[in-house]
């Protein structure tokens, strides 16, 4: 059988060969950076230290830096870092590459840096701004709880007992073929080789216990506008029409109807790219290579 490209690391896989790219380590995502980009991830890394206690580790592509929730995560890439912080407003600086809406309070700032004196402020700013809004949400609560008027949202204090993922599991398990995964912290289920289904357990206090799927174009506007308490957009993924689905308001027959649609896109799309797409124009190096061993 003909190779596959795997759709995180791009890299072709031989049938039949044992391949994981989603469990990494600090060490694999910087091990190829240039010296310019390893001298500025480690002082990024010392000033994120030197803020104060939190967890430090790698999930896919990206190294997370988290307190009880994330504050700042960091993609390497080959010419740059990107480092993704979370703000609890938005800020228009030359730095900033783009500003994305994680939620109502909470906005990603998506910063490029390529040299170790890059960082400074502003970012170091914006990074101490980043890991205190734990202590001022904490702040907040306490003083509310004192005063006898606690008025902390529901959907911050929203998690799921088991329930939901248990629904999950079983339908996702009943689907041959299927792989689960952690990915950011979450249970995530894969075709095995394209990401199917992702369980949101109240993703950055968004207040959804929800799982997040692919569809197909007009689909997920027409979902949202028919059912608005039940089908949302979600962030990161639903740019690309994945679709938010808050678990405690569909059924187990349309929750199994969802998931199982969204496997057969993935999987569908997957076959229908390889048919239409050649192996030999896209790969015209390898390609030569072959003709002239022949």
């Amino acid at each position: 059988m003909a190779r596959r490209k795997c759709h995180h690391c791009k890299k072709w896989i031989e049938h039949g060969e044992a391949h994981d790219c989603w469990t990494t380590t600090e060490a694999a995502l910087t091990r190829d950076l240039t010296e310019d980009l390893r001298e500025a991830w480690e002082r990024l890394r010392e000033t994120a230290a030197d803020l104060g206690e939190q967890r430090i580790y790698a999930s896919g592509h990206a190294i997370m830096l988290a307190r009880k929730t994330c504050y700042f995560f960091v993609r390497p890439k080959k010419q740059f870092l990107e480092v993704c912080v979370f703000l609890g407003r938005t800020i228009k600086a030359s730095p900033v590459h783009r500003v994305d809406s994680v939620s109502k309070s909470k906005f990603v700032h998506v910063i490029r840096i390529a040299h170790r004196d890059e960082v400074e402020a502003p970012l170091t700013d914006w990074l101490r701004e980043a890991y205190g809004m734990q202590t001022n949400l904490d702040k907040v609560a306490a003083v509310r709880a004192k005063k006898g008027a606690v008025r902390i949202k529901e959907p911050a204090a929203k998690k799921d007992d088991g329930t939901q993922l248990k629904r999950i599991r079983l339908i996702c398990s009943s689907i041959p073929g299927t792989i689960e995964k952690t990915s950011h912290g979450e249970p995530t289920f894969f075709t095995p080789r394209r990401v199917f289904a992702m369980f949101a357990n109240n993703h950055h206090g968004d207040g959804h216990i929800a799982v997040w799927v692919p569809a197909a174009p007009g689909v997920q506007a027409d979902l949202i506008e028919e059912a608005p308490d039940t089908y949302f957009r979600p962030p990161y993924v639903g740019g690309a029409g994945w679709v938010g689905v808050e678990l405690s308001n569909v059924d187990d027959e349309r929750l199994g109807a969802v998931i199982r649609e969204a496997f057969r896109l993935m999987t569908t799309k997957k076959i229908a790219t390889s048919r239409s797409k050649p192996p030999g124009p896209k790969r015209p190096g390898r390609v030569s290579r072959r003709s002239r061993e022949a």
